[in-house]
């Protein structure tokens, strides 16, 4: 019968020793060799944000959304544009008005790519690791936070 060793572990696997048990702590790591994908998410919103800020994209009198021009109901990222376009101006009560998921989630980026940034010099980056229970009440919280916001986008008429 093969044993596994630490090194030999396969990624997320909780630990090589038998009997071990899994990590019950959320915690923040800084994995050597790992992309620094909190950078890239940052520097592609950011591009996007300035885009839409320079060519006033947030200001356009159409609909860019599909399912609001078939049925006049908004989906439930309806005003991310203008979301992006105020924050790009720096209204941060602007951009949560327009669409506050999507805010939230931006700032969240944010925050994560300039962790990633920090690390980057020593060849590292960001990971969070979350144990399964709060794993699975975290997934379960993401879908709500997308249902309300939905529902305040309906409500408010966007």
């Amino acid at each position: 019968m093969a044993t596994q060793t630490a090194s030999s572990a396969p990624e997320g696997a909780a630990s090589a020793c038998p009997g071990a048990r899994p990590s019950t702590r959320f915690r923040f790591l800084a994995r050597p060799g790992a992309s620094p994908l909190g950078a890239i998410f940052a520097a592609i919103g950011l591009a996007g944000g300035a885009v839409i800020g320079w060519l006033h994209l947030d200001h356009v009198p159409v609909t860019f959304c599909s399912l609001k021009a078939m049925t006049g109901i908004p989906c439930f990222s309806c005003g991310a544009t203008r979301a992006f376009g105020r924050l790009f101006a720096l209204d941060l009560a602007g951009a949560l008005a327009m669409n506050p998921l999507v805010t939230l989630g931006a700032l969240s980026v944010a925050v994560w790519g300039a962790a990633d940034l920090i690390v980057l010099p020593w060849g590292r980056a960001l990971r969070v690791e979350v144990p399964p229970g709060l794993a699975r009440v975290l997934r379960m919280g993401a879908v709500v936070a997308v249902v309300l916001n939905w529902i305040f986008l309906v409500v408010d008429g966007r």
